[in-house]
């Protein structure tokens, strides 16, 4: 897949079109990325999403010094089915 990823680079390199030619530049920065999820089919986007989750769990306990307080704030939650969240 890299071949002919660099041929196709190669052959938008060889137009006059400035903007190809910056894509080009940017699948070739890409490229080990690009690669890997064409052969693993994997993502950073569950373990970002649970970044996410994270950080807005320590922004509501900001300046929360009571935990069963924050646990009962925390049940007030939208009911969906989450990793970091548990349904009481």
């Amino acid at each position: 897949m890299q071949e002919n990823l660099e041929q196709w680079c190669v052959m938008a390199e060889q137009t006059n079109m400035i903007y190809l030619k910056k894509f080009a530049k940017s699948l070739r920065t890409h490229r080990d990325g690009i690669c890997n999820f064409a052969k693993h089919q994997l993502t950073s986007a569950q373990i970002e999403a649970g970044n996410i989750s994270i950080g807005m769990i320590r922004k509501r306990a900001r300046g929360i010094r009571d935990t069963d307080y924050f646990k009962l704030r925390q049940s007030s939650l939208p009911d969906y089915q989450s990793m970091f969240y548990t349904t009481l």
